[in-house]
């Protein structure tokens, strides 16, 4: 058996397919939140909410207990077929050391989550080896996405026949070559966060594609730096950088250092390929990202070798 064949993968959704749609991290505005639903049922879909989407508790969406009850919920209900978070903000992380990751094996679901979610798609693949997604939350979906972005998110999640490319486009070289690896997308900072812990999936050989929304440009050198410092930056086999933003200042107060001399410093003891400028990250014109799969990145773009699907 391959290393492939113990990940889980999930057939590709189709019209009708029951979608729950839970609140794991922050609150979100319940018009923000009817207007997603109302898009998922344009769609097709069949949408339950949990019993606390969209609640607000302080800046969390309902206490802890509550989201690990409807986190769990979902994905242990049989007529289920996906999971969607309706947003991020913060509060992912402290569900991980209650969730029943065990349980996950007899009732894996299509996972998609983004930003603060990073937690649960990293650990979700650390932990049970299922394969999530990180992609458009509910909000995003309500909020109104270009059809870019909507065809990335039903190509990954099998609502219409896609390439093997995730992305082709223009992209920026800060050093060229080419590697292949599992890929894994996520927040900066949340991946950070993960450094130490049981849910941080192995990244020997990894593709790692990050993105950030308003940190200084210290904090990202010093979030870099801290990878480095873990040991990550020795062990992936590329970095990839998506959308970076309010991070750089377009008026600059005083000097920063770029993020290209950032990366290509960080890496020198293994000059790993690195290429930014991906169109991945908090902006509603983005892809959609397989979490765990093999890809292979060059020059010419993001190509996925194995399927996230089964």
């Amino acid at each position: 058996m391959t290393d492939s064949q113990n990940l889980l993968k999930l057939p590709g959704l189709k019209p009708g397919d029951k979608i729950a749609v839970i609140s794991p991290a922050g609150p979100i505005a319940a018009k923000r939140l009817n207007a997603g639903i109302g898009q998922l049922r344009k769609w097709g879909f069949s949408v339950v909410l949990g019993k606390y989407t969209g609640g607000r508790h302080f800046y969390l969406s309902s206490p802890d207990k509550a989201r690990s009850e409807d986190l769990t919920n979902a994905f242990l209900d049989p007529e289920v077929k996906a999971l969607l978070c309706s947003r991020g903000g913060y509060g992912s992380g402290r569900l991980l050391h209650n969730f029943p990751f065990s349980a996950i094996a007899d009732n894996p679901k299509i996972f998609v989550g983004f930003s603060d979610t990073t937690a649960l798609n990293w650990a979700l693949f650390a932990r049970s080896r299922l394969v999530t997604f990180s992609g458009p939350t509910v909000g995003e979906i309500g909020a109104g996405l270009p059809q870019s972005s909507v065809d990335s998110f039903f190509n990954s999640i099998g609502m219409e026949k896609g390439t093997d490319y995730l992305y082709d486009g223009q992209i920026n070289t800060v050093r060229s070559g080419t590697a292949s690896g599992r890929l894994f997308p996520g927040c900066l900072s949340l991946i950070v966060t993960l450094l130490g812990t049981p849910y941080l999936p192995d990244l020997t050989g990894a593709i790692l594609l990050i993105e950030e929304i308003n940190e200084k440009p210290y904090r990202i050198d010093r979030m870099i730096t801290h990878l480095k410092n873990a040991g990550i930056l020795k062990q992936i086999s590329a970095l990839l950088v998506g959308q970076m933003i309010n991070c750089w200042p377009r008026t600059p107060r005083r000097q920063h250092l770029p993020l290209e001399d950032i990366l290509f410093d960080l890496t020198k003891d293994n000059p790993i390929p690195i290429y930014t400028g991906f169109p991945y990250g908090h902006s509603i014109d983005r892809i959609t990202v397989p979490v765990g799969v093999h890809a292979e990145i060059s020059s010419a773009g993001l190509k996925l070798l194995e399927s996230p699907l089964s």
